[in-house]
């Protein structure tokens, strides 16, 4: 069964005037100089639809007046439009005031018409649009009952449906308008008296347009709409009101401009990993270069929290040359929409997700530079084996991810502070002092940069003024003799002080001259 969304926006002319109105703004829309739309306040003054400027002007002090900017308000409800296909495909018009949605085949992905119609209130909010919502099984009863001021504005049923139309005046129905004074005058004054009358003598002293309407407003007739459709590119711009000084303000009207780019990645089925944000600022005399905010992010997103966190980081870290006047969203890349996994298991890049979201946070929060990944290099000395560089996107892609791993960079194939059991008896008070013992390849989590030189007392090293007791070695390396770096001749060593802390540390073969280095420290 098809379930429809209307969403009636009556103060539309006042949000697109007015942003961010509020109950005690004194303000009013003029249309050729007559009073079209004005808030509670000025209504408290006395001022109504139909009153002159000058009248208004005298019953309430300082109210402020606009003109209907009729292309803002059509642009504004393309713009609403645009963020609504995240929610279906299926979006459309009808009259100035109104958006339909299609949205049966949408409830199982939004868990049910209740969390649907919630996501859809936060989408229009990030749009600045106050609308009513109606819900119905037919598109014309779901716009009838948006337009309601009060009463139940959500049906799921035919049965409902008519149950709560057969109450309403006839006159809700555009077509019922112009032969309001005939229906008074027959006594017909609602939808179900209306739908009672004979049908073919009301289509000859009315119109065949007002049956279709009544038909279609109860589910019984068909309805055809032209669907609206995204632009083949995104570029959407934002022409402020008023000059922005704060990043704060710059997150509210991007957060608008990306539920938008949302609901046209998801009509071209596409995502993508980088946005450019480009912040103008003032023009002419004083005009200074826009501020341009590259957004990427490491996985293909099309979602609106995909952006957000990363967006709210990066803003932060910027700092605006001169007020901002317009802002522009555009994409720079697109990729095709990942496929969702078909399995019954999870697979093994679905677990990187989490991941990848706080590298996100990390590099727009800290800079690229300060977010460092391992690089591993196939040679035997531990300070070229180990290097670490900037994490790029590449590097969170799940196909290389998956890659087979370089070959192995250290001197020996060994594990890793693996803890291997003694063998002995031993009493538990002295299995608990001792730590496990460490293979003989055994190699430090944390490497120092550089080795830190050791003093030597009596032959042997000294960490920290405490004596190191070599518990496993040597283990000779040589290497580095192609390399501008030198020839390296080392011994290497596990000691241990009188704590129990383990160091990783070697001694500078006699060709180098004598010496003790520390080098890593066991965890």
């Amino acid at each position: 069964m098809p379930l429809w969304i209307s969403l009636y926006l009556p103060t539309h002319s006042l949000d697109i005037s007015f942003p961010n109105w509020s109950a005690d703004t004194m303000a009013a829309v003029l249309d050729k100089g007559r009073i079209l739309l004005c808030t509670p306040a000025a209504e408290k003054q006395g001022v109504r639809p139909g009153t002159s400027a000058d009248t208004a002007r005298g019953l309430a002090c300082g109210i402020q007046l606009f003109s209907d900017n009729p292309h803002a308000r059509r642009r504004h409800l393309h713009d609403t439009a645009l963020s609504l296909l995240q929610y279906t495909p299926n979006v459309s018009f009808l009259e100035d005031q109104a958006i339909l949605l299609e949205v049966s085949a949408s409830l199982s992905l939004f868990r049910g018409p209740r969390t649907l119609c919630h996501r859809i209130h936060a989408t229009l909010s990030n749009q600045g649009a106050r609308a009513r919502l109606g819900m119905a099984p037919s598109a014309l009863g779901a716009w009838v009952l948006s337009r309601q001021p009060s009463g139940q504005r959500r049906v799921l049923t035919t049965h409902h449906l008519a149950q709560r139309l057969n109450v309403l005046p006839a006159q809700v129905l555009p077509a019922a308008q112009p032969y309001s004074d005939w229906l008074d005058g027959i006594g017909c004054r609602t939808l179900q008296q209306l739908r009672a009358l004979p049908r073919k003598a009301l289509q000859q002293r009315s119109s065949p347009q007002l049956l279709q309407q009544v038909d279609a407003a109860y589910g019984q007739a068909t309805e055809i709409f032209n669907w609206f459709e995204a632009p083949p590119t995104f570029s959407q711009r934002y022409e402020l009101t008023e000059r922005i000084e704060h990043c704060n303000g710059i997150l509210v009207v991007t957060m608008r401009l990306i539920e938008q780019l949302s609901g046209w990645l998801q009509a071209r089925q596409l995502s993508t990993r980088s946005l450019g944000i480009c912040l103008h600022h003032e023009k002419g005399r004083h005009a200074r270069a826009p501020t341009q905010v590259a957004l990427h992010v490491s996985e293909s997103a099309w979602q609106p929290d995909d952006f957000l966190p990363v967006l709210r980081e990066r803003l932060q870290a910027i700092t605006l040359p001169a007020p901002v006047i317009t802002i522009t969203l555009s994409v720079t890349q697109t990729d095709t929409r990942p496929t969702h996994s078909g399995t019954l298991f999870p697979e093994p890049t679905q677990w990187l997700h989490q991941e990848r979201r706080l590298l996100d946070l990390l590099r727009a929060r800290l800079g690229d530079q300060h977010v460092l990944g391992s690089q591993p290099v196939a040679d035997y000395r531990p300070e070229q084996a180990n290097l670490w560089s900037p994490i790029h996107d590449s590097q969170c892609d799940p196909d290389i991810s998956s890659s087979p791993s370089p070959p192995p960079s250290r001197s020996a194939a060994g594990p890793r502070a693996v803890a291997a059991p003694t063998g002995t008896a031993k009493s538990k008070a002295a299995k608990a002092a001792m730590p496990p013992r460490l293979a003989m390849h055994s190699r430090p989590f944390w490497l120092l940069d550089p080795p830190q030189p050791l003093t030597v007392v009596a032959n042997r090293p000294v960490h920290n003024g405490k004596n190191l007791h070599l518990i496993h070695g040597p283990e000779r390396l040589e290497s580095g003799w192609w390399s501008p770096s030198g020839h390296e001749r080392r011994d290497y060593f596990i000691a241990r002080d009188a704590n129990g802390a383990r160091y990783w540390l070697y001694r500078q073969r006699e060709s180098q001259g004598a010496g003790w280095f520390l080098q890593g420290l066991f965890g």
